[in-house]
Parts: structure tokens; sequence; C-alpha cells
């Protein structure tokens, strides 16, 4: 019986033993440089992997040692950290926690791509569309408890709103799992662990998330301070987003960069050129003939192309290029710009004013005029199409209607033009802008209307006492004062109207564009989707870049110099 009595206290003692072992300092320390040992030896495999892998996915030899490289990085973080956590310092639970922490979530990327989720979301979704009225009941939950929060807090009416709001919510979420197929999805993912792999992977998120956990306990024992604790914290705020900046933006964005330096097509491993594709896009040739009735081509060099030609005299001067259609495009893009930028900032700017209005009901208006903002691209495309239709779309009918009036009331005889909004080369770039204007108006009244609403009413006050009527007001108050919001709402439109791809894209009927339509986006995704010239599209991608870079500073040192104090 003694015997009996003495196992559980033996067995306290050792639990003791481990709990305070496992508590210990020195012992989460030892464990994380053991831990950091595999980390060095799994990065050190993982890169003479992929340096041995042949083809690379067709990326070609520079690529796949820039990334058998970058998979040693994991390895020298974890060296750095166990040197600098075994002196105790600070930076090295530092990065102790920025190695476990990013580990664990590339490992639990992984672990969702074994499931299947990735593949899974597409089901899912087509379930989801195919019972889309299960989510009137979370609708119905939303206004229910919207309702009870205009009741007294203490009122039973409103308990009773609420749990029923609560009750209709999760029974909807249930039924939507359920016929989502949710319990298949649930059986699928536990059918991975019938591979070693899938429990690997899950064992080393285990591992990663512990580690971490325990070293983010040791603050006090490495000296962190206040402002250490309110640094990280603010990281790991921030690392989803950087995280998914890395992988879907960081990385895809150099690759371009090195592809813009090759005569890649995503079908045979690349081969360096060099500036080729820049030289290519960039040739330009200027030639003067004596005699305006010649050919023009014969001016110029074998492999330019007419771009412009205009007489100066009696001569004309010829300008030529090796891609005609990428100056062409850029042309587009430029006018599309300069048409854009009035037509959607100047009534934003007006529809601003009025919205900042005490007229009643000026929050369904200002909801009103921002729905174009957020409406879907396409959907809308097919609206205005229907609308720039020349036989039956309501633009042509309306200007027949003023001409008609116009004929009728003052007998000018003016003829109706009938435009064809979407098939005439003169046409089809404004019908564009008409389209990319209505939908960004919206979101540039929305800025205005903030800048509008932080000027202070004391300074019309004072230009009134001093007999500015509202023209003067408005002059030398109001736009000197909302100068940083029309800076942001300039900068931000004609950045959108530099990558304009959608609205051609979903306008223009004919595949691919007319080149009148051609915008320089659209030039890049055409030569990289459709001829597979994926170098050359990369190359054009970081031009336009640099385009927009440059007009951007020269705006901001415009802006500079003209600075309201």
């Amino acid at each position: 019986m003694s015997r009996l009595t003495t196992i559980p206290d033996r067995l306290r003692r050792r639990l003791a033993i481990l709990r305070t072992v496992w508590r210990s300092p020195s012992f989460v320390i030892d464990a994380n440089i053991a831990w950091n040992h595999v980390i060095v030896a799994g990065s050190v495999m993982l890169s003479l992997s992929i340096n041995g892998m042949e083809g690379f996915y067709n990326l070609g030899d520079a690529v796949q040692r820039f990334v058998s490289l970058a998979a040693l990085v994991p390895a020298l973080l974890a060296v750095l950290s166990s040197i600098l956590i075994n002196r105790r310092r600070a930076i090295g639970r530092t990065l102790s926690l920025a190695v476990n922490y990013i580990g664990m979530v590339l490992s639990a990327i992984y672990l969702l791509h074994l499931w299947g989720v990735f593949i899974g979301i597409d089901s899912l979704a087509r379930a989801l569309h195919a019972h889309w009225e299960w989510l009137l009941g979370f609708a119905l939950a939303y206004g229910l408890f919207w309702l009870a929060g205009r009741l007294r807090e203490d009122s039973r009416p409103r308990l009773w709103l609420e749990q029923i709001a609560l009750g209709i919510g999760m029974i909807t979420l249930i039924v939507l799992l359920l016929v989502m197929g949710a319990v298949q999805a649930v059986g699928d993912i536990l059918s991975t662990y019938s591979r070693p792999q899938t429990w690997l992977v899950t064992v080393i998120i285990f591992i990663f998330g512990v580690l971490g956990y325990r070293m983010l306990l040791l603050g006090e024992y490495f000296g962190e301070t206040p402002d250490q604790r309110t640094a990280w914290q603010g990281w790991l705020m921030l690392s989803p987003n950087a995280i998914g900046f890395m992988l879907f933006f960081a990385g895809p964005l150099l690759l371009s960069f090195y592809l813009s330096f090759t005569d890649s097509t995503g079908v045979n491993p690349p081969n360096f050129v060099g500036t080729a594709n820049y030289r290519e896009l960039l040739a330009l040739q200027v030639k003067v003939q004596d005699s305006p009735e010649g050919d023009p081509q014969q001016a110029l060099d074998r492999g330019y192309l007419v771009l412009e030609t205009f007489n100066v005299g009696s001569r004309r001067v010829v300008i030529g290029a090796r891609d005609t259609q990428f100056w062409q495009s850029l042309r587009n893009t430029i006018v599309f710009c300069l048409m854009l930028v009035p037509l959607s900032i100047l009534p934003a700017l007006a529809l601003a004013l009025v919205l900042n209005s005490k007229i009643p009901g000026m929050n369904f208006f200002r909801a009103l005029f921002f729905l174009p903002s957020v409406a879907a691209v396409v959907g809308t495309a097919l609206i205005w199409r229907w609308l720039y239709n020349a036989n039956i779309g309501y633009i042509n009918y309306a200007i027949s209607q003023v001409v008609q009036f116009v004929n009728d009331t003052l007998g000018l005889g003016v003829k109706d033009p009938k435009f064809n909004w979407l098939t005439d080369n003169s046409t089809m770039l404004i019908s564009i802008v008409f389209l990319a204007a209505w939908q960004i108006i919206g979101f540039n009244t929305v800025l205005f209307l903030a800048g509008l609403q932080g000027v202070p009413r004391i300074l019309y006050e004072a230009a009134y006492v001093d007999g500015a009527g509202r023209w003067g007001q408005f002059r030398h108050v109001t736009l000197p004062m909302i100068a940083p919001t029309t800076f942001f709402v300039v900068v931000t439109t004609i950045i959108t109207g530099l990558q304009v791809f959608n609205e051609p894209y979903a306008l223009i009927p004919q595949r691919p564009i007319p080149l009148p339509a051609t915008t320089s986006v659209y030039y890049l995704y055409r030569r990289g989707f459709f001829n597979f010239e994926f170098g050359y599209a990369s190359a054009v991608a970081w031009l336009l870049f640099a385009i927009i870079f440059v007009v951007t500073l020269i705006q901001f040192r415009i802006s500079r110099a003209g600075a309201y104090d």
C-alpha cells in the first residue's frame, strides 16, 4: 500500500521538475538553439535541391541561383539568432521570434496546400453561389441587431432581439457550412494525414509555435524595454501585410525586372539580352525630306516605321520608331490622362461644394455619387456599351433630340452626327474617358468633401467681414486651404490614368483592341499574353513605371514650390 501511495508523489515531483526546467530561460534558449540547427540544415538542403533542379520552371539560371541563395537567408538568421541569444542580447531574441514566426506562417501556408484548401476554395465559392439565398440570413440578423441598438440598453425587447439575431446568424452559418460541403471538406483534410508529409509539417508548425511563444515570455530575462515591446508588437500587426508584400509583390516585381533584360517567352529558358528590349522600345529617328510629296518611309533607315510627319516650310520632318505601336499607345495614355484630369476633378470639386452644404438629404446624395466608384468595372462597362450603341443607345438618342429641338426652334438645319462611339477611331478614346471619369468622380468628391470640412468657418467669416463675396471666399480661402487635398487628388487621378486597363478592355468589344484605343498597359498585356514576349512586356512595364515615377516627382516638386503657408 505504501508503494502505491508513493507513485503519485514521485510522478508529481517529476512533473514539477519538468515544469521548472520547461520554464527556465536556459532551457528555452538551448531548445531554440537546437531548433535553429534544424532550420540551418533544412535551409541548406532546400537551397541545394533548388540549385539542382533542371530548368527551374523555365526561368533561367540567374533566377535559380537567386532563389537558391534566398533559401539560405533563414539559415543565416538562425545562426545569428543562436549566437546573440546565447550572449543574452535582446536583438537575438527578436531574431529568434522573427524566425519562429515566419517559419510558422510559411509552414502553415504549405500545410494549407497539402490540405488542398487553395483548390477547394473554388468549390466552396461555387457552392456559395448556388445557395446564395442563405446569405439573406446574415442580412436579417444584422437588421435585427441594428433595430435592437435603437432600443434602451436595459429593455427586455432589446435583449430578445439580440438573442434572436444571434440565433439567426448562427443557424445561417451552420446551414451554409453544411450546404457548402464543410463536412466533406473536413473529411478530405483528415484524409491527408495518411501521408507522413502532412504529419511532419504539422509537427514543424507546432514546434515553431511553442518555441516562439516560450521565447516571447522571456522579455524580462533579456531586459526588454517598453519601447522594444511596442516595436515588436507593431511589427507583429504589420507582419501579414509585410509577408504578403514579399511573397506576392516584391518577388514578382524583382522577377519582372530581371525578365525585362531577357528574351523570355514563358516557354523556354530566357536568354540575357541586356538593354536590347529598352533600346527597341525607345529607338527613335528624325529625318528631313526636301519634298513633302515623297514616301516618308523611304526617308527612314531599315527597321524604323513612320510614327509622325509634319511640314516645316517646304520640307517634311519624318519621325520614325522601331516600335510605333508602343509610342502610339503611350500617346493615347497621355491624351487619356489630359482629358481625364479635368473631367474627373472639376465636377468632383463642384459636387463637393454642393454636398458640403446643409441641404436636407445630403447623406443620401453623398452615397449615391460614391456608388460608381465601388461598382464593378465589367458590369458598368456593359451598361455603358449599351448606352454607346449607335442605333439604340440613349446617348445618341439624347443628342438626336437636342439636334431636333434646335432645328425645330431655330431652323438651323444641324445634321445629326450619330456617333459610332465604340467603332469610330476618333471617338473610341473619349468614350473610355467618359466611363473612367464617371467612375472616379465619386471617389474624388469624397476626398474634396473631407478637405472642405476641414476648413475653419472662422476664415470664411473673416473674409466676409473684409468684403469678400462667394467667389472671393472660394478663391482666397477654399482653394488655398484644400490645396493639399487637390494635390493628392490630381496625383492619384494621373496615376490611375497612366495605369488604365480595365475600362478599354471591358468597354471595347474588338479583340485585339484597335490601336486608337490601345493604352500602354493594354499594349504590354497584349505583348506578354498574346505574343508571349514576357521579357519585352516586362520592359514596357518598367518603362511605364519610370514615367509614372517622374511625373509624380515633378508634381511633388511643383506642389512644394507653391505650398500655401
